[in-house]
C-alpha cells in the first residue's frame, strides 16, 4: 500500500528524558485537528516544535505557534513567548538545509 504523500502533514518534536524526539504516529493522525486535539489533551506534552509539510510538493513550515495557539486559545500570544526560546533550528536536529535565493 502506497501512502498518500500530496497531502499536509505535521510532525511535533517534544523533550523526553532531555532529548528531542519526533512524536511516532501513523500517517493518519498527523492531521493538523489530530496534533491540536492530542497537545490540548495532554497525550503529546514538551513539544519543542512542529512541523507542517508536503512531501510530494516538496515543502515544509514551523507552525509551531499557529498549532499551540490552536491548542490553547484562551491564551494570550504573549504566553508563548518564553516557548519561543526552546524552538530547535534545522541544526539542532540534525538536518541539512538548502536555502533558495
Amino acid at each position: 500500500m502506497s501512502p498518500n504523500t500530496d497531502f499536509q502533514f505535521y510532525a511535533v518534536v517534544i523533550e523526553v528524558a532531555g532529548e528531542c524526539v519526533t512524536a511516532e504516529r501513523a500517517l493518519s493522525e498527523m492531521s493538523f485537528d489530530k496534533i491540536v486535539a492530542d497537545i490540548a489533551g495532554g497525550q503529546l506534552e514538551d513539544v519543542k516544535a512542529v512541523f507542517e509539510f508536503n512531501p510530494a510538493e516538496g515543502w515544509s513550515n514551523d507552525v509551531t505557534a499557529e498549532i499551540m495557539e490552536a491548542a490553547f486559545p484562551e491564551q494570550d500570544d504573549e504566553d508563548f513567548s518564553d516557548y519561543s526560546a526552546d524552538r530547535i533550528t534545522a541544526d539542532m536536529a540534525g538536518i541539512k538545509t538548502r536555502v533558495a535565493a
